[in-house]
């Protein structure tokens, strides 16, 4: 989602102000967006953003979700299972636009 937005997509941007609640994302988003763009650009928009780290009862999440779609035969990336981890952890709606989130259950999800 945030690439998107760093990618200047107007619609996600619309969107994301019609949810009108505080953006908040993860320290892994971070990590995928300072892999592909300039710290500089990524820092700015970042600073106003409440960043969630993997910690309390993140690591359990996650490895929970991984089991649970291991087993079902549903993985999906990683790096997406820490994200949802973080969010579940924080009870926090996870907006975006990947469907693969829609196969982690209790997570609560919207995509656009």
């Amino acid at each position: 989602m945030l690439v998107e937005v760093f990618n200047d997509n107007a619609s996600i941007k619309k969107n994301l102000e019609a949810i009108g609640e505080r953006a908040s994302s993860t320290v892994v988003s971070e990590y995928e967006l300072l892999k592909w763009h300039d710290e500089e650009m990524v820092r700015g928009p970042l600073s106003i953003l409440d960043l969630y780290q993997f910690d309390g009862n993140a690591p359990e999440n996650a490895a929970r979700i991984f089991k649970e779609l291991r087993r079902e035969g549903r993985m999906i990336n990683e790096l997406d299972i820490l994200i949802a981890s973080i969010a579940m952890s924080h009870d926090e709606l996870l907006v975006t636009r990947d469907k693969d989130f829609k196969k982690i259950n209790n997570l609560k999800v919207l995509v656009l």
